[in-house]
């Protein structure tokens, strides 16, 4: 059967008037006297704040309180989101609006399986897909759902779900910890001898081509395998690619600057020092990175992708300032001293690195196609 939010619910609106400045002052007097306080600016799993039981708005009327269980509705911010509220005593602000099922459904609707089915199914009626996006009431009489007639195939598919939850919940923490490992710096191990070393002794600094644009790049495309280069520019690491080049090509009537890896790219401006490891034959790049390349002294001294993630926290430091427009100050970097310790020392640490990342690479993966799961009505 279909029934819409209308025909199923009974809508309560949430509260005006309830600002930072209300919620400051009717703090609770213990935690037991707290009410939590959701909104439709986050995801109503986790409260913004708690307030007093007795509390009034800006203008002075009573704030309205509300009892589980029940759907809370994001009308802005996150908007259509459906979030399942159990017993409990809580309140929220005019962003979102309670759901509460009217008596002749009950035994007929799973409340916490209606909001897990259809949780997501309401964004597509959003008025706008921008940070602005706004739910609207009238929706609740044109919007059917479809709803099994036996209740117990409601709780299967629930239970189902939150089996799927608890998994991702799971891959989430291990995830978090893998990543608490791989952030980890190991400057010097115990009772080994490190070299001390100022980065322009290790490294040449190399600047991009200027005039390599996207419409430069459009008119010197190559003509052959043979003449191919690849652009990398100081984005971010999924979208660093430019495209490819002509060889022949002559930004700003120079020849171009081309570039043989393995090296590390510097984003210059923007994301200022983040670094990323190149390993290809030959590349090219714009003037929004640099490239380091090893001197000869340590090419076989210094494992790139360890010298990256031991040194990406001091690069991100090597910069004008902290704003959106921090640039990269290469001359400042130059000058700056990190210890090298034994290759074959940052060559393991660097495979366990790569072999973590690769693991939590899977780990998305899965978690997106759980997500995908999650959001989807099963029939």
């Amino acid at each position: 059967m279909k029934v819409t939010i209308s025909d199923a619910f009974d809508y309560f609106p949430g509260n005006h008037g309830l600002t930072e400045d209300v919620i400051y002052n009717s703090q609770p007097v213990s935690v037991d006297e707290g009410v939590p306080i959701f909104s439709g600016s986050q995801d109503n799993i986790v409260p913004i704040g708690f307030i007093g039981k007795d509390a009034n708005n800006n203008e002075g009327k009573p704030i309205t309180y509300f009892e589980g269980p029940c759907l809370i509705l994001t009308k802005d911010g996150s908007a259509g989101l459906l979030t399942y509220r159990d017993l409990g005593l809580f309140t929220i602000n005019h962003h979102a609006c309670v759901l509460k099922l009217k008596d002749i459904w009950e035994g007929k609707i799973d409340i916490e399986w209606f909001g897990q089915q259809y949780q997501s199914s309401l964004h597509k009626y959003v008025t706008s897909k921008s940070d602005n996006r706004v739910f609207s009431t009238e929706w609740f009489d044109r919007v059917e759902f479809y709803i099994p007639s036996d209740v117990s195939a409601q709780i299967r598919q629930k239970k189902k779900k939150k089996s799927l939850l608890l998994l991702l919940n799971l891959i989430d923490a291990f995830s978090s910890k893998l990543r608490d490992l791989i952030n980890q710096v190991i400057v010097c191990p115990k009772d080994e001898a490190c070299e001390n070393v100022k980065l322009s002794e290790i490294f040449y600094f190399k600047g991009g081509n200027s005039g390599l644009t996207e419409e430069f790049v459009y008119y010197n495309l190559p003509s052959n395998e043979g003449e191919t280069v690849e652009i990398f520019t100081g984005a971010t690491l999924d979208q660093n690619k430019m495209g490819q080049i002509s060889r022949l090509a002559k930004p700003m009537g120079k020849d171009l600057k081309i570039f043989k890896g393995p090296a590390i790219l510097i984003v210059r401006k923007g994301l200022a020092g983040k670094m990323f490891y190149i390993d290809k034959d030959i590349f090219t790049t714009n003037d929004d990175a640099y490239v380091l390349t090893l001197k000869r002294k340590f090419q076989e001294k210094v494992n790139l992708k360890w010298f990256i993630h031991n040194y990406q926290g001091m690069f991100y430091n090597l910069t004008t300032s902290k704003s959106d427009n921090a640039t990269f100050n290469k001359n400042y970097a130059k000058k700056q001293v990190v210890r090298i310790i034994r290759e074959d020392i940052q060559d393991a640490i660097a495979k366990k690195i790569e072999n973590l990342q690769l693991i939590i690479s899977k780990q998305e993966r899965i978690r997106d196609n759980i997500k995908r799961l999650l959001n989807t009505p099963m029939c």
